[in-house]
């Protein structure tokens, strides 16, 4: 029930279970059903843990997310990353900014480099990409579990191209110490296993409102959300960034080839430290 008393009744409630066994919901409080299958998938993991894991991880996009229950769930993932819609300056969106700023700060982020996609991005360097020569080393980023995404609307005026999913990936981060070719290496990666898609936002008002969402395993599903959410992650932003418009703060760096050509022309082409 909302503050003024107000309420959808219970003929709308309903849980389904599907042939893999994995559950939807329609109807009120649509967002119990995701923070009920995310503790699940955390004693899952908690009970059996993959091979080498290093722990279970929540990636995210949504509108917005405020709802406590949710983001504290979030917090007892080894590693997550939660994209939200870029927020307004008025007081009100300040607040509500404020209010998540632990979470923003908390220190279960996630690790760039398990990602193909992010491994040569790096923060950008007064406003440019970080340029690398001879013996620098490659970026080991870990993006802040909260991050926004897209324009910042103005007061009175139109509005603007905005993220508006409602998804969350499930898995873990596994490590290994070979490379592909046998090497001795030291190899991360992510396994998804579990997606939730629906209507409701993160948010506890979406509790009172009549919703849908379920949780899928399908292989292709779970791929194509992590492609979508990395991208999410590479062209993300601060909680409360100064730029109003789309301005993405990880960049690929930027390699300095005249350096380079000097070293290769006195050292060869041998690792810089060697």
């Amino acid at each position: 029930m909302n503050k003024d008393g107000l309420e959808f009744a219970a003929t709308f409630d309903q849980v389904f279970v599907q042939q893999n066994g994995h559950r939807g919901h329609f109807g009120r409080n649509v967002l119990k059903g995701l923070v009920d299958g995310m503790d699940s998938f955390l004693e899952e993991k908690r009970r059996t843990p993959g091979f080498r894991s290093m722990g279970p991880v929540a990636l995210g996009g949504f509108l917005w997310l405020d709802d406590p229950e949710l983001a504290a769930c979030l917090a007892r993932f080894a590693h997550t990353c939660v994209v939200v819609s870029k927020q307004g300056r008025s007081k009100r969106d300040l607040d509500k900014l404020g209010k998540l700023q632990p979470f923003a700060d908390s220190d279960n982020g996630m690790l760039a480099r398990v990602f193909a996609e992010l491994t040569d991005l790096d923060w950008r360097e007064e406003g440019r990409a970080k340029v690398l020569g001879p013996g620098a080393p490659m970026p080991d980023v870990v993006i802040p579990p909260l991050r926004t995404i897209g324009f910042r609307r103005q007061p009175k005026k139109d509005m603007v191209p905005f993220l508006h999913t409602k998804m969350m990936l499930l898995g873990e981060l596994w490590w290994h110490d070979e490379d592909a070719l046998g090497g001795v290496a030291d190899v991360i990666g992510f396994r998804p296993e579990r997606l939730w898609v629906g209507s409701a936002n993160a948010t506890a008002r979406s509790r009172h409102n009549l919703e849908f969402g379920m949780w899928l395993d399908d292989p292709h599903a779970l791929q194509a959300a992590q492609t979508f959410l990395v991208q999410l992650m590479a062209h993300s932003e601060a909680l409360d960034p100064d730029s109003d418009l789309f301005q993405p703060e990880l960049l690929p760096v930027d390699f300095d080839d005249e350096a380079f050509a000097e070293y290769a022309a006195e050292y060869g082409w041998g690792a810089p430290d060697a």
